[in-house]
């Protein structure tokens, strides 16, 4: 009865879809930066120079939003985070982003923290 109990544990798993809720450190340069009108793409956005599946993330393109449209963070601190992006564009220098796949505008994925690397 036991066996039979782990066997259809088993089974039953194999049959349980796995869900793709994943963040991942992203490291890389910041190509271009973008604000949008009427909240679209979450208002603000940049591109950074990584292939954001290799780093297992279900995100369609390399833009990443901050949702300075309010819907995932603070508009303040949305903005912020937006700044730094620019700032980072702007000096050439690389930044390390925290993306979350789990939230998105329009299919874009939600970075929910920047740091201006050295």
């Amino acid at each position: 009865m036991k066996r039979f109990k782990v066997f259809s544990l088993i089974l039953l798993m194999g049959f349980v879809p796995m869900s793709h809720a994943f963040e991942a450190i992203v490291t890389g340069a910041v190509q271009r930066t973008l604000v949008a009108d009427q909240g679209r793409w979450g208002g603000c956005m940049m591109v950074i120079d990584k292939t954001l599946t290799d780093y297992g993330l279900d995100c369609p393109s390399q833009w990443l939003s901050f949702s300075c449209s309010g819907v995932f963070a603070a508009k303040d601190v949305a903005y912020r985070m937006f700044d730094s992006a620019q700032m980072a564009y702007a000096l050439g220098k690389d930044v390390l982003v925290t993306v979350d796949d789990t939230k998105k505008h329009n299919g874009y994925c939600y970075a929910n923290r920047i740091d201006v690397l050295p």
